[in-house]
């Protein structure tokens, strides 16, 4: 899935919103999915790894919001 991504599309996503051209190296799914997102090609954007770590954190810090809601 990585490959075919990565073929599709090379670009990072989050960076061709700012009008920088980077090449993704990691593969996300645009909706995590312990949030309900699909393991598919419809859930999917390549992104570079700075842009995937700042992604990676804020979705750690929404499921720690989360579990002291849920206490």
């Amino acid at each position: 899935m990585r490959a075919a991504l990565f073929a599709r599309d090379p670009l990072c996503a989050r960076c061709r919103e700012l009008g920088l051209v980077v090449l993704a190296t990691q593969r996300d799914h645009v909706t995590p999915l312990e949030e309900g997102g699909a393991d598919d090609a419809t859930n999917e954007q390549g992104l570079c790894d700075d842009c995937h770590r700042e992604k990676s954190l804020g979705e750690a810090l929404r499921g720690r919001r989360r579990a002291r809601l849920a206490r």
